[in-house]
């Protein structure tokens, strides 16, 4: 059993201790609003903690010199040298470093995984990835959350891109980019074309993500039983969401890493490659140009 402290200032911290009893193998014994309180009530009756605020690199520290498993919420916030440092770390207390907030374990790509992994798509020759949102949806340039799309990519092609190259767009007088495509290279001349856009019409968004390969091709999106409503304004999809299953499955996967000593699923290094790519494609974006591994700050 893996005895669980979730450490959260806002509701999310109690609706995912909620989500605990659906976990096999997993309880929840603490729930505290910050690390400093878990840490002043003592951790020696926790096993792993999930930290699900944007926490910094000292916070994430703290956990694993006590020599607790530790999921940490996706965020851009860390650089490269943090997130080695802390997965350096977690090799030597010999602990799980798990990334929470990947887009790995939603229930639409579940099949494209054990598809790439027994090859029957053969070799991945092309990923397309579109995520499109309202306008005004926190834009559409280089957020947090598009670690979450390089993730995907990154885990079809099991390497750094070797060549980068991004476009952005941006409406007159706005702060933010409201469109951005990004283009792939990788070595053996697999490529993917990231398209991200924040002109829908208010309503919801939409994702799709296809795997293209020389034996066979894989698609998903996320508008699953999608109704297309018309009264004479834009139209709006509305369909049935896939709720808690992607946290579901967050809280599974750490705790199974932890019981089978493994590595987890997105881990540490998956972290620190997405970002590496995230630093090239905001050096393409500066530059107007392609970048190359070894040319910039990542390699």
């Amino acid at each position: 059993m893996v005895r669980l402290a979730i450490v959260a200032d806002t509701p999310q911290g109690d609706s995912l201790a909620a989500l605990v009893p659906r976990i096999a193998g997993a309880e929840v014994v603490l729930r505290e609003a910050t690390l400093e309180q878990l840490v002043a009530g003592g951790m020696a009756d926790v096993d792993a903690v999930v930290l699900l605020s944007k926490e910094s690199p000292d916070v994430c520290q703290q956990v694993v010199d006590a020599g607790k498993h530790l999921l940490v919420s996706l965020n851009s916030q860390f650089s490269t040298e943090a997130i080695q440092a802390l997965s350096d770390q977690c090799q030597q207390q010999k602990v799980c470093l798990m990334v929470a907030g990947s887009d790995r374990l939603r229930p639409a790509l579940q099949a494209t995984w054990p598809s790439l992994a027994a090859g029957e798509l053969g070799e991945p020759g092309l990923v397309r990835l579109h995520r499109w949102s309202s306008t005004g949806a926190n834009g559409a340039g280089l957020p947090g959350d598009l670690l979450r799309d390089l993730d995907l990519v990154l885990n079809v092609f099991k390497s750094l891109p070797s060549e980068v190259y991004a476009i952005t767009r941006s409406v007159a007088g706005a702060e933010e980019p409201d469109y951005i495509q990004i283009h792939l290279g990788f070595d053996g001349g697999g490529m993917a074309v990231i398209d991200r856009a924040a002109t829908l019409p208010p309503g919801d968004g939409y994702f799709s993500f296809s795997v293209i390969g020389s034996a066979g091709a894989v698609y998903a999106d996320d508008h699953l039983n999608k109704q297309l409503i018309f009264r004479g304004q834009h139209p709006v999809a509305v369909g049935t969401e896939s709720g808690d299953l992607a946290a579901v499955a967050d809280l599974q996967e750490f705790c199974q890493a932890i019981e089978q000593q493994r590595v987890a699923r997105m881990s540490g290094a998956d972290w620190l490659a997405a970002v590496k790519t995230a630093e090239m494609i905001r050096e393409s974006i500066g530059a107007c140009s392609a970048v190359r591994s070894g040319e910039g700050g990542a390699s």
